[in-house]
């Protein structure tokens, strides 16, 4: 037998244990006059040697035990923070004390008395009644190192909560974040809505799908990749501001910023273009950091290498794609034509080694002018991009449900806004002249059938709704996760996921290293 096997059969003896002397070691419910916080606050000031008349109902998992004769000092905790209790025989009674034997780290008790505090200065709770109110079968994790392998840390999350319990702040903080993003939205008229995640034809992203069959019409589905069909189906059918708050699924790379299901925030809004939404995304940034952290500036870094402080306050940069591209590449594309870029890319990869593993050069020629702007963009620009920046002005290519550029026909009127060297979000003008979109959609299939798993196949149900007019509109999506990160200082999206995907079965030692 394994030594979990008799640590589990251990508590199991207890358990039967608690049950013979009459205690439900599994009870329904218990009623709590405070939580430990509330505690705290009230009685925080409380002298030494004295007790409050008032006696008090809490609650918590024990994550502390030291025996002293006849007296047992013991830690209890909730989610709003950590009390000493003080468990003596003279106190609580022979038989009641003689059950304590029965109680382990782990186990969840309630516990009701006055409070005081010790000649050490902790505050406690005399108990004078306790209540038991779940046995743990397994062991907490070591109190001083803690969960230590990444692989366990993402999969058992009850345990890792429990051994690192301010890591948990992070999510209330995720949650007041979500909280703070739908107050915002509705706050300026927009209506929330719900598209469906079971779609039969996906789009709105350039992304592999996850496939399914729905078994009751034998149909192939597809996990939404994005809302943003749907979403501008409701502009075409009267509404004027919509967004939701959605997971997408793109069956796609894992690394540190990507998750292949994650969560967005997409709106759409009547009468509004790209610059609407670069005010929207900047004065959204700028409420969210402002209610969870209560500033708009935050330190990101890793705490062994230098940190960086970003602020988030409205006023953000805005640079065109191109001009970044000639800033850090020393290229000029703006003055070039596809030939002539190639030529340039060419020349340059003749000093750039790592460039050249990026695009080989036999690829060179194999891609349009837009196509190589938005490959150097990527690879000469993102990291650079630190504080909160509009990068616009992309490539026609780059999706086909964006308007042209009103000045430059070889540009459409889209941005992503970029912080930390990530992409954040994505947004356009959006494109509504239903001949256009209909012969830039036929284009996307024809590309898959060329084999680009990423292009989008034909929506006629979409089309039916831009053939059936859509006003001007702007859309914006921006990633939570990834907002999340900026929020809390964590360099990887799994940190900000309560369950993130991890490899079934699998330890990090057999997996591959994320990038």
């Amino acid at each position: 037998m394994s030594t979990e096997d008799e640590y589990r059969q251990n508590r199991i003896k207890k358990l039967e244990g608690l049950r013979e002397l009459g205690v439900e070691p599994y009870p329904y419910r218990y009623q709590r006059s405070h939580v430990i916080e509330q505690i705290r606050e009230k009685y925080g000031e409380i002298e030494i040697d004295t007790k409050s008349e008032e006696k008090v109902n809490t609650a918590g998992r024990i994550t502390n035990w030291r025996e002293m004769g006849k007296t047992i000092f013991a830690d209890i905790r909730d989610q709003s923070g950590r009390i000493q209790i003080f468990l003596n025989k003279k106190v609580l009674g022979d038989a009641a004390f003689q059950q304590l034997k029965l109680w382990d780290l782990g186990d969840w008790v309630g516990v009701e008395g006055p409070v005081f505090l010790t000649r050490t200065g902790e505050l406690s709770i005399m108990v004078e009644q306790a209540v038991f109110l779940s046995k743990a079968l397994r062991p907490l994790p070591d109190k001083h190192a803690g969960l230590t392998n990444r692989e366990l840390i993402y999969r058992d999350r009850s345990s890792y909560f429990t051994s690192a319990p301010e890591e948990r702040d992070n999510f209330l903080k995720r949650s007041k974040a979500i909280v703070a993003v739908r107050e915002f939205m509705t706050g300026r008229g927009y209506v929330e809505v719900e598209t469906p995640l079971l779609q039969p034809v996906y789009g709105g992203a350039a992304a592999r799908p996850f496939t399914t069959e729905v078994r009751a019409i034998d149909e192939t589905y597809y996990l939404q990749i994005s809302p943003e069909l749907y979403l501008k189906r409701l502009i075409a059918g009267g509404f004027e501001k919509v967004f939701t708050v959605c997971k997408n699924f793109r069956n796609e790379g894992i690394d540190k910023t990507h998750n292949p299901e994650f969560t967005m925030m997409e709106c759409y809004e009547a009468y509004a273009d790209y610059n609407d939404m670069m005010a929207l995304t900047e004065e959204l940034y700028e409420h969210v950091f402002k209610n969870v952290n209560g500033t708009t500036r935050v330190l990101i870094g890793d705490e062994e290498g230098e940190q960086i402080e970003i602020d988030f306050a409205r006023g953000w940069r805005r640079a065109k794609m191109l001009d970044l591209v000639h800033e850090h590449s020393g290229i000029d594309a703006a003055k070039l034509d596809s030939e002539g870029l190639q030529n340039a890319l060419l020349a340059l990869q003749e000093g750039h080694r790592l460039f050249e593993e990026e695009l080989p050069r036999g690829e060179v020629r194999k891609h349009t002018w837009g196509e190589l702007v938005q490959i150097m963009f990527e690879f000469f620009c993102e990291r650079h991009l630190i504080q909160p920046t509009f990068v616009i002005d992309h490539p026609l290519e780059s999706t086909p449900l964006c308007k042209i550029h009103r000045e430059d026909s070889r540009l459409i009127e889209r941005f992503e806004p970029f912080a930390y060297g990530w992409e954040i979000g994505n947004a356009y003008s959006e494109l509504n002249d239903p001949i256009r979109q209909r012969c830039l959609l036929n284009e996307q299939v024809e590309e898959g059938r060329g084999g680009n798993e990423e292009a989008h196949p034909l929506d006629e149900d979409f089309l039916a709704a831009v053939d059936l007019g859509l006003p001007p509109t702007g859309g914006l999506g921006i990633g939570i996760d990834r907002m999340i990160m900026l929020l809390t200082n964590r360099l990887n999206i799994k940190d900000v996921i309560l369950f993130p995907f991890t490899r079934s079965g699998k330890t990090d030692s057999e997996k591959p290293e994320e990038s």
